[in-house]
C-alpha cells in the first residue's frame, strides 16, 4: 500500500457515501446521535404539519418522526440507502424520493425541512451547499424553518491535513484515514474495514463549515438564525461547544 492515496477516488459521486456505507449503516451509526431527542425537536417544531428530511439515509429518524403521527418525506441520492429505508418503512410511512439534494426537492411546501448529523456537510462539490439552501428556501412553508445539525470545526486552521483513527468492531477493527484541504474545506476520507473476510473500502467526504460560515452562507441566501442549541434538549450553546442544532427561518415570510 506504500504510496497509495486510499483516499482518492476519481468517481466520487453525490451517492457514494450512501451506496458505501448502506449495509452497516444501521449497525454503526444507530445511536450516533440522540433519536428521541431530534424527533421530539423536529415534531414539536412541525406543528403537525409536513415534514422534509435531507438525507435521510435508511429512516433512522424519519420512521421515529412518522410514528408521532407527522407527515414527513425523505431524500437521498443513495439507491442503497432507500433500500434499506423501503425494508424497515413496511408501512410506508415515510414518502422517499431518489435525488441529490443540492439539484432538487420535492415541492413541498414543508413546516420543517431538516438536515441531521453532519449530512449538509456531505455536499462537497462547489456551490453545493448554497444550491441546497436556495431549494430549501423556495420550498419552505412561509412560517417554516430549515433545522441544521453539525460538528463545531475545533481550531481548524490549526489541525493537522493527515490522520488516522482506528475503532474495534466484534469481528475486526475499521480504519479512518483522513486528508483534510487547507483551501477549500474539503477533508476527503476512507474507512478501511479489516475482518475475517478481508477489507471493505468505503470512501467519505465533507466540506466543513463553522457556525458563523453557516450563518454568513444562510443570510446570504435569505435565512435568519432563529435559535441555536447544543443539542436536541435545548441545552445552551456556548464557545466550547463542539455540536450545535441551529433553526433557520426565512428572512421574507
Amino acid at each position: 500500500m506504500s504510496g497509495m492515496d486510499l483516499t482518492n477516488s476519481v468517481s466520487y459521486l453525490c451517492s457514494t457515501y450512501g451506496d458505501s456505507f448502506a449495509d452497516v449503516y444501521d449497525d454503526w451509526y444507530q445511536q450516533v446521535t440522540d433519536v428521541d431527542g431530534t424527533a421530539n425537536f423536529i415534531a414539536g417544531l412541525s406543528d403537525g404539519l409536513e415534514v422534509l428530511e435531507l438525507g435521510v439515509g435508511t429512516g433512522r429518524l424519519a420512521l421515529p418522526i412518522a410514528r408521532k403521527g407527522i407527515p414527513i418525506s425523505g431524500i437521498d441520492a443513495s439507491p442503497a440507502m432507500l433500500k434499506r429505508l423501503a425494508i424497515w418503512d413496511s408501512q410506508k410511512l415515510v414518502r422517499p424520493y431518489l435525488a441529490d439534494m443540492s439539484d432538487w426537492l420535492p415541492s413541498g411546501p414543508y413546516k420543517v425541512i431538516f438536515c441531521a448529523y453532519n449530512t449538509f456537510f456531505n455536499l462537497v462539490g462547489q456551490g453545493d451547499q448554497e444550491d441546497c439552501l436556495k431549494l430549501v428556501r423556495d420550498r419552505l412553508h412561509p412560517d417554516g424553518f430549515f433545522v441544521l445539525e453539525a460538528f463545531v470545526p475545533s481550531n481548524y486552521s490549526q489541525l493537522p491535513t493527515r490522520g488516522v483513527e482506528s475503532r474495534h468492531l466484534s469481528n475486526g477493527a475499521v480504519f479512518n484515514i483522513t486528508i483534510r484541504e487547507k483551501i477549500s474545506g474539503v477533508i476527503r476520507g476512507q474507512s478501511v474495514e479489516l475482518d475475517d473476510s478481508g477489507v471493505v473500502l468505503r470512501p467519505w467526504r465533507v466540506r466543513v463549515r463553522t457556525p458563523d460560515e453557516l450563518d454568513q452562507l444562510a443570510s446570504d441566501l435569505g435565512f435568519r438564525l432563529v435559535e441555536r442549541w447544543q443539542d436536541w434538549y435545548r441545552s445552551p450553546f456556548s464557545s466550547s461547544s463542539d455540536h450545535h442544532i441551529s433553526v433557520y427561518a426565512s428572512t421574507n415570510p
